[in-house]
């Protein structure tokens, strides 16, 4: 399972270069990995058809007990089979309905990134993967519905349905910790139902699941994104919004059925809140004139209806939901394709534009005929049987299930008249107002709807396919209980009968009087004035209102009064827990375990004070870097004589480059008129506040460091390094073995400072042009020293040399990636200086940005290596060629190295460049001859 995901996930890479190449034609090439991947799910049906289940387990953090493991069953089986057989037409009817879109690459990847996410969301077993994969579909679908992100309404839409979808998301991840604490097990496998039962965090879990799912499958009142999401191209809205995403949160209230659904709130709330939603999106629908919105509105409607049936936990209703999850999602996404091929060849999608275009597109009219049949629920599609096995489900729940049903009769009757609006306004009749002359769109626009919507006929005809095949097993995965599953298309003359009949009936009534049932709907104007989106809008207005208020008060401009209150915060909250330990009986205790004194101890501990004493009151902004240095060099000297080399070279080469840095940005300013505030009051608050701080802190740290702790890591780390990671630098062998998902974490928030930090510094590259004889010859405008100048080609070489030393001894001796990093980058650095930011970038030959991705892809493909062997993702996997030894620690090190190097580089040559390009233009204005 885990490399279906892969596969999807390896094209949506490759589908902007595919596309690029090969055009509207990469649609076909693209579609092979979804079709495989539905090819294979096939293959697996007899298994699971038969009662199997199957199990797949990977190591992802097992400190956590986390684990991508994956089930596959009835339930998982028949989303996966909807998601990439789907998927496959989708990505066909995308690449010729965008064919002449500039950005189709880019949606091809959106579009398969969303599925892979939806395909691991399905197949999660364990609790925390489900919840990643469920955050994926919401990045994703917010990056597809916002694909034409030049019109409001589509930025608008797709931050709507990201708020309201990844609020849930908060709400939901409470809800699994809880479930997971509680239940007994961290995969839905292991979930006891019997332990969550009369359990005091049931009402809690309740309603945080709840929570999660109603927004993601646009329950009431979280609906109104979904129609809104309309703004989003017509295969985002055929796939997305019909058939997967709006889904996703009904898949996981079956997923918890057997485990959660059997109180009598779960049944209550469900039923209540399906009923009401399924109602207000059918009456919504039919006063709809855009077709798409119609089907967003009946989308909702099945959503709600879905709910429903999922509470009665009856034998037909938990059929029925079944059934209703097929049918629905094979005839609204034929729909939907099909009206994006009428919006294609005509111009519009207005129902009072539309008519007679059965003549013009027979094949996209045939195709929406059968799913439109379906939608309505008339024999002999697999709507109809949904249907009849809904009515029969809410009757079993006595007089509840009586009132439900009189509610669904009405909620089917106006999706009857609304399918209508689709088939028989659009398609038949007299000729339509076309913008433009209507013509059959090409293969892949309407494959995609006559296969989808013959599948609903073929599985109502012959239901024992479905039955046997799909259905059966799905039922077993979501029921409390065994159920005995049996299809039918005629049961003989029943209760559910006499409602579908009914339901036909006044459909044919609704669809006949149209006209007039809008212009009644229109007379509730109080109802119509108080809609969901005026009152997501004045929230909205409110909380910005709220935040401006809180905003002003402290975003005053005032750096001083912002560390100001910062420090005294922190001082404080650490006063606070100070007070806590002496209260609990703790304090100092005496006498503290301390380092023994040393020269090299106390000079380094006596700079770093001077050096901060020093800043305090310097005025040149120079002089104050220098400062700022030399406290940094006196930290990293105190490192050196705690016997700590690796933290001292890393303290020594941040210094350093952080002195060039600011150096190279500050040296340009004028200087400071002073040091501090020059009200009397003012400056004896800041030194309280100073020393306030240094007092609190230093107690703190005393207490800390008095306790003892518990255990002894250290000791653990010290006798593991050698044997268990080969390596007997243990500080490198934490950051690259026993810790390196915590190195692959920070190596990535460098490299995305990196990219940040030189996006502000400019976009793009200014050559400096040398203007004169000296600087033409040395290409350089920083140093006038030829001596230096010439000296810094040999040095910049030997801290190359160095940095690759450092690297390849630093799991055994002082170095590492890290640190070969950042001296690698002071080597490029200082020959940008000396010779040029061009000449530095020449003889770097990559682009440092391409160098910090490829270090990120080396470290994390040094990760997959153990998920390759079985084991957990990063685990060092080593081989021992002539007795050295080789692994991927090794390998995750270098892609440490590259990512520092790149992301540094990438920063500091574009300000470099910036420099000399300033320092050229201004000494080539001084060169030119003044006029006389």
């Amino acid at each position: 399972m885990l490399i279906s995901i892969s596969l999807v996930a390896l094209t949506m890479l490759l589908a902007p270069l595919l596309t690029r190449w090969l055009g509207e034609r990469a649609a076909w090439v693209l579609a092979l990995a979804p079709l495989v991947v539905f090819g294979h799910f096939v293959s697996l049906t007899p298994e699971i058809a038969a009662g199997g289940v199957i199990m797949e387990h990977h190591a992802w953090v097992p400190a956590l007990d986390i684990a991508l493991a994956f089930r596959l069953d009835g339930l998982s089986l028949l989303f996966a089979l909807l998601i990439s057989g789907i998927g496959t037409l989708i990505v066909l009817y995308a690449g010729s309905y965008l064919s002449d879109h500039h950005h189709l690459g880019r949606f091809h990847a959106y579009l398969l990134g969303f599925m892979a996410a939806m395909l691991g969301m399905v197949l999660a077993d364990d609790l925390i993967a489900m919840f990643v994969f469920w955050e994926l579909t919401s990045v994703a679908s917010f990056l597809l519905i916002s694909f034409q992100h030049d019109k409001p309404e589509s930025r608008r839409a797709a931050l709507q349905a990201l708020l309201i979808t990844g609020g849930g998301g908060l709400a939901l991840l409470a809800g699994l910790i809880l479930l997971g604490s509680a239940g007994g097990g961290w995969q839905f496998s292991t979930l006891s139902a019997s332990a969550l039962e009369g359990h005091a965090l049931y009402p809690a879990i309740l309603l945080l699941v709840l929570a999660g799912a109603f927004t993601k499958s646009a329950q009431l009142p979280f609906h109104l994104w979904l129609p809104n999401a309309m703004a989003a191209p017509t295969p985002v809205s055929a796939y997305l919004h019909s058939a997967t995403m709006v889904k996703a949160g009904v898949y996981l209230l079956a997923r918890l059925n057997p485990v959660l659904g059997g109180s009598t709130g779960w049944s209550t709330i469900l039923i209540i809140i399906g009923a009401a939603t399924a109602l207000v999106g059918a009456v919504l629908a039919i006063r709809q004139t855009d077709l798409k919105r119609v089907l967003a509105y009946t989308t909702v409607t099945v959503l709600g209806q879905l709910t429903m049936l999922l509470g009665t936990n009856t034998r037909y209703g938990l059929q029925a939901f079944a059934i209703y999850l097929v049918a629905h999602a094979l005839y609204k996404a034929a729909l939907f394709m099909a009206v994006g091929a009428v919006d294609h060849a005509t111009g519009t999608r207005q129902i009072s534009r539309l008519g007679g275009l059965i003549r013009y597109m027979p094949l996209t009219g045939f195709a929406v005929a059968l799913a439109a049949f379906s939608n309505a629920g008339l024999p002999p599609f697999f709507g109809f049987i949904a249907k009849e096995f809904k009515y029969a489900g809410l009757i079993e729940l006595g007089v509840a299930g009586w009132i439900t049903t009189a509610v669904m009769i009405l909620t089917n009757a106006l999706l009857l008249a609304a399918a209508g609006l689709v088939f028989v306004r659009t398609f038949l009749g007299r000729e339509g107002r076309y913008p433009l002359h209507p013509h059959e769109v090409s293969l892949p626009m309407w494959i995609g709807p006559m296969l989808l919507a013959c599948g609903g006929f073929v599985f109502g005809a012959f239901n024992n396919i479905a039955e046997i095949w799909l259905i059966d097993a799905a039922v077993q995965a979501v029921a409390r209980d065994a159920v005995n599953v049996r299809l039918y298309l005629w049961g003989g003359l029943t209760p559910a009968v006499v409602a579908s009949v009914l339901t036909v009936a006044l459909g044919v009534f609704f669809y006949l009087q149209r006209t007039r049932v809008r212009r009644r709907l229109s007379l509730w104007r109080v109802l119509w004035r108080v809609s969901g989106d005026m009152l997501w809008d004045r929230l909205l207005k409110r909380i910005f209102a709220f935040a401006t208020r809180i905003a002003d008060r402290f975003q005053h401009g005032s750096l001083r009064q912002h560390i100001s209150l910062l420090v005294l915060a922190i001082a404080g909250f650490t006063l606070v827990g100070v007070i806590s330990a002496l209260a609990a009986g703790g304090g100092i205790r005496w006498p503290i375990p301390t380092s023994p004194l040393s020269v090299a101890g106390t000079v380094g501990c006596v700079l770093a004070v001077a050096g901060a004493a020093a800043a305090a009151v310097m005025r040149g902004r120079v002089a104050l870097v220098a400062t700022l240095g030399t406290s940094g060099l006196g930290l990293a000297l105190f490192f050196l004589a705690a016997n700590a080399p690796d933290v001292a070279i890393t303290q020594l080469m941040v210094e350093t480059l952080t002195v060039i840095f600011l150096a190279l940005v500050l040296r340009k300013l004028p200087p400071l008129s002073g040091v501090g505030s020059r009200n009397p009051a003012a400056k004896r608050f800041h030194a309280i506040v100073a020393a306030v701080l240094g007092t609190i802190v230093t107690a703190l740290l005393l207490i800390s460091i008095s306790e003892p702790l518990p255990g002894n890591i250290a000791r653990w780390y010290l006798d593991n390094s050698l044997p268990a990671g080969h390596g007997a630098n243990v500080v490198n062998v934490i950051l690259v073995d026993f810790r390196a998902l915590d190195t692959l974490g920070e190596i990535l928030v460098v490299a995305l400072a990196g990219l940040a930090a030189a996006s502000l510094l400019g976009t793009g590259r200014k050559r400096a042009a040398p203007t004169s004889r000296a600087a033409a010859a040395t290409g350089s405008t920083e140093f006038g020293s030829v001596l230096l100048l010439h000296g810094l080609k040999p040095l910049s070489a030997l801290l190359l040399l160095m940095s690759l030393v450092l690297l390849w001894r630093g799991h055994n001796l002082p170095g590492g990636g890290f640190i070969g990093g950042l001296v690698a980058a002071c080597a490029v650095v200082l020959l940008a200086l000396g010779d040029g930011a061009e000449q530095a970038r020449r003889m770097l030959r990559v682009p440092p940005a391409i160098v910090a991705a490829i270090g990120l892809a080396v470290a994390a493909g040094a990760g997959v290596i153990g998920l390759l062997r079985g084991e957990a993702f990063l685990a060092g996997s080593w081989i021992f060629p002539g007795g050295l030894p080789l692994g991927s620690p090794l390998l995750f090190d270098a892609g440490v190295f590259l990512t520092v190097l790149g992301a540094v580089l990438h920063m500091l040559l574009r300000l470099v460049e910036r420099e000399q390009a300033d320092d050229g233009m201004r000494q080539g204005a001084a060169s030119r001859p003044t006029e006389g």
